[in-house]
């Protein structure tokens, strides 16, 4: 393992560094960090000031046969010098290789400048972090003759970042999976803790059901599994609530707590609790409707079509007096009729007319309805077979066609049932 330091120009003082029960007394904040986690080498990121001022006497303060390895870096007066630094610290580790940082020395901006680049090689390069210490100096306590001072690992507040990428993921796509994750690993490390106490084990259960709800959800929207998708967002505000005592046991959940509100308002318009039930299958049409809009506006192109595909033949079953719309045999039937009175209409294929085995002569807008039938199924095949034919369409010119689409499909009567 190695430890990662800054050093700047300051007047650092003697103090006796405290963590998890250890002490260490030293000017320099990074030898305790030796002494507590025992590095195989160290690695100091300093201005040409700090090495003349205190590198010297911090290589004494070290523990003898350490590696120390010094790298040079610009004071940090502006962006471009930041960027620097940010260089030469990523790139002093290697791929694979554990590392701990110690935050507490270093000119003006520097330790949150390491905090964040420790942040970025955890969560961007899946290095191993065993640590990110700070000697908090300024709320030493006097203790006998030399002040005691309190070091805090800052690496379980990194998790902040993590959440803030979940949030700006839901935010942006809807996909839970990421807020899910954290969850259930805070519900791991909090079982763990619980050692055994059924009653806290119950609560704490509920964020792992919360967890299960989120990814539930996210998974069925992904692929495109608008049933199950409604009930399940039907049954969230009740896991919802119930975690909430969990979330009370949870320090580093609080983040959801903050989201909680956000997550409930995306998905509610999302849920039926029973789409499948004929007497529901108006609010089923209109439910998957706001999802095809919700698809759309998180630039989910490839479900938003599909999705407006298979709710025109639902739509077109409804009108015909048909609420089962789940029933393959009828779906198919009214497919078929679908696509063989829109040849008819719109292509010459009279002969087509002829083979349905049910007429769509009294489908509302009838036209509209069978011309969007054949603009949805040309959008869906070309999305289907990958760009495989000599006139794909270009991705920009698939997109306005796809938005065109759902918006012909909002215009359309919605059935009264």
């Amino acid at each position: 393992m190695k430890l990662l330091t800054f050093l700047g120009t300051g007047k650092y003082s003697f103090t006796v560094y405290v963590w998890q029960g250890q002490e260490h007394g030293s000017r320099f904040a990074p030898a305790a960090s030796c002494h507590f986690l025992q590095p195989e080498g160290l690695t100091v990121f300093l201005t040409e000031e700090a090495r003349r001022q205190h590198y010297a006497d911090l290589c004494q303060a070290l523990p003898e046969g350490l590696g120390v390895q010094p790298i040079a870096i610009p004071p940090g007066r502006n962006e471009e010098e930041l960027w620097e630094i940010f260089a030469q610290v990523s790139g002093a580790v290697r791929p694979g290789e554990e590392v701990a940082f110690d935050i507490t020395h270093g000119l003006r901006s520097l330790p949150m400048v390491g905090l964040l680049v420790a942040a970025f090689l955890r969560m961007g390069l899946n290095v191993p972090l065993r640590a990110v210490l700070y000697g908090a100096y300024e709320v030493r306590q006097p203790r006998g003759e030399a002040d005691c001072t309190p070091m805090f690992d800052l690496s379980p507040m990194l998790s902040l970042l993590e959440w803030a990428a979940a949030a700006e993921r839901f935010n942006r796509t809807g996909d839970a999976r990421l807020l899910a994750g954290l969850l259930e690993g805070e519900h791991r490390a909090l079982a763990k803790q619980a050692q055994g106490d059924r009653a806290q084990l119950a609560t704490l259960r509920r964020l792992s059901n919360l967890a299960g709800a989120l990814k539930d959800i996210s998974q069925s929207l992904r692929l495109i599994r608008p049933q199950r998708a409604m009930e399940k967002i039907a049954g969230l505000p009740r896991c919802l609530a119930e975690a909430q005592p969990a979330l009370a046991y949870a320090p580093a959940a609080r983040p959801f707590t903050l989201l909680l509100e956000g997550v409930r308002r995306a998905y509610q318009p999302l849920g039926l609790s029973n789409p499948a039930a004929p007497e529901e299958v108006g609010l089923a049409l209109a439910t998957q409707k706001a999802m095809i809009r919700w698809y759309l506006e998180r630039e989910q192109w490839v479900q938003a079509v599909t999705l407006a595909r298979e709710w025109l033949v639902s739509w077109a079953m409804v009108q015909q007096g048909r609420r089962r719309i789940l029933n393959q045999a009828e779906r198919a039937a009214i497919e078929q009729a679908l696509g063989a009175e829109a040849k008819a209409l719109f292509l010459s294929h009279k002969e087509e007319s002829g083979r349905a085995a049910l007429s769509l002569a009294s489908l509302p807008q009838r036209e509209e309805a069978l011309s969007l039938w054949l603009a949805l199924g040309q959008v869906r095949n070309d999305i289907d077979h990958a760009g495989m034919r000599e006139e794909a369409g270009e991705p920009q010119a698939l997109l306005k066609q796809i938005q065109g689409c759902i918006a012909r499909l909002d215009a359309l009567p919605m059935p009264e049932v």
